[in-house]
């Protein structure tokens, strides 16, 4: 259970102290390193990047969710949209999510260390799937029919922007694990604009279209990216838990209540059992039975002839 200690500190965002810059880009230098020294392997991964990737396309066509080729095509048909894609796939990739990575250390410290270490995870767990399990994307299928929009805009076969691309890392798809990132990331740092957070989910569905429609990735890919990344998120915590907001607007609202006008001060005391008090003839017949209630006590009225009421009431 969330102490309310650690819900206000969540509400709150206290201030904290951004890691060191230079312990920063020691990170995203050893993650290059790792990359390239997987890339390095590509002739001797190629004979099993061919055989996942001919055995990815069998499940799509076996699930008829093989949209990749008629997404490619059309989109090479229309060349606004095939340039846009083509720039999109090339140059916002790498410069949005190392974007929001610097927004997060300026604007959310608090959420920093959380956001690098799922995002490092993200590439960790994808690197070490490219070099045991590599496949090939759709573009370099022989027989396939598939067009290399990137290539064919003049960027090569190796294209993958700054850094040069692993030809045989097709599954996951870091393009979609790095957009759900941004999205997540860019969600939590958004949270007082609620109407603009809902448009970061534009960024990896866009995402999604472009790495289809050039061919880069099949639509599995994409699923398992998005898998990879929304598994890192464990070590994302987020500025404002579900639960701990809820627990606040309880506490709130009882607060109100207990400080509404003519409470103050007062002890409510619930009674727990019917009560039942003398007739007024004296009698001894009871009077009319009325139901358990919630009344404020007060003082206790000393005894007068020596009658005393049959009542029963706790103390909340």
């Amino acid at each position: 259970m969330i102490s309310p200690r650690r819900d206000a500190a969540a509400v709150a965002a206290p201030r904290v102290r951004r890691p060191r810059l230079l312990g920063e880009l020691l990170i995203v230098f050893v993650l290059l390193r790792v990359y390239d020294y997987v890339r390095s392997f590509a002739d001797a991964r190629q004979g099993r990047a061919l055989t996942h990737g001919r055995d990815v396309l069998d499940v799509e066509r076996f699930l008829h969710i093989d949209i990749e080729r008629a997404m490619n095509h059309w989109v090479e048909r229309h060349d606004f949209l095939a340039i846009a894609a083509v720039d999109w796939y090339q140059y916002v990739h790498i410069s949005a999510t190392m974007s929001v990575l610097v927004w997060c250390y300026v604007a959310g410290p608090g959420l920093y260390r959380g956001a690098r270490n799922a995002l490092v995870a993200t590439n960790l767990v994808g690197m070490t799937v490219y070099f045991f399990l590599p496949v090939m994307p759709p573009r370099l299928l022989p027989g396939e029919d598939y067009i290399d929009s990137v290539a064919a805009a003049g960027f090569g076969t190796t294209h993958g922007g700054p850094v040069t691309a692993d030809q045989f890392g097709a599954m996951p798809s870091l393009h979609l694990a790095w957009a759900t990132w941004t999205a997540l990331v860019a969600f939590a740092l958004l949270r007082r604009y609620p109407r603009a957070r809902f448009l970061v989910v534009l960024y990896p569905t866009t995402t999604a279209l472009v790495v289809m429609a050039t061919a880069n990735h099949y639509l599995l890919d994409v699923f398992a990216g998005v898998a990879v990344a929304l598994s890192a998120r464990r070590a994302l915590p987020g500025p404002l838990p579900v639960r701990a907001t809820v627990q606040m607007i309880l506490r709130r609202s009882s607060t109100a209540s207990t400080n509404a006008p003519g409470t103050s001060g007062s002890q409510t005391v619930i009674s727990r059992y019917p009560t039942t008090a003398p007739s007024a003839a004296g009698d001894g017949t009871p009077a009319q039975i009325s139901p358990a209630t919630s009344t404020t006590s007060s003082p206790p009225i000393p005894p007068g002839d020596g009658s005393r009421a049959d009542t029963e009431e706790t103390t909340t």
